[in-house]
């Protein structure tokens, strides 16, 4: 039987040893191109992530800028509507008091006589009948 010398196991340790360095050093070389592609990937996950986040900022920006000046607009609107309905509201209350008025001037006119003879008309609608029209009427 031959038994293993000492001389003879450290050179198959050191030739399983350098085996397993060059295994390591294979493997190594393998995943240095899946690094970089892993680099590559994370540098521009982190541009566009970047990129979007800047884009949202200049967006958001925009937007309530636009909001803000929507609001301004909206509360001059609200201004002019209320300043509009309280002149036209002043406007209905003079046209109501004016057909208050003709109303009052009118009402003799409406009422029976108690001797059922008509009325003459008041002095202020005398004063605007012409007095050629009856002549005009007549031919003369």
């Amino acid at each position: 039987m031959n038994a293993p010398t000492p001389e003879t196991t450290s050179e198959r340790l050191l030739a399983a040893q350098s085996d397993v360095n060059v295994e390591i050093n294979k493997s190594a070389e393998q995943e240095k191109p899946f690094a970089q592609i892993d680099n590559n990937a994370k540098q521009k996950i982190e541009f566009d992530a970047d990129r979007i986040r800047s884009s949202i900022a200049r967006l958001t920006s925009n937007s309530i800028g636009e909001l803000e000046g929507l609001a301004s607009e909206l509360q001059k609107l609200d201004a002019f509507l209320r300043s509009e309905t309280e002149r036209v509201q002043r406007e209905i209350e003079n046209v109501m008091a004016g057909i208050k008025i003709i109303i009052d001037a009118i009402a003799p006119w409406k009422q029976p006589s108690a001797a059922g003879a008509v009325r003459p008309a008041p002095a202020s609608a005398r004063s605007h009948t012409s007095i050629g029209l009856g002549d005009a009427r007549r031919g003369r």
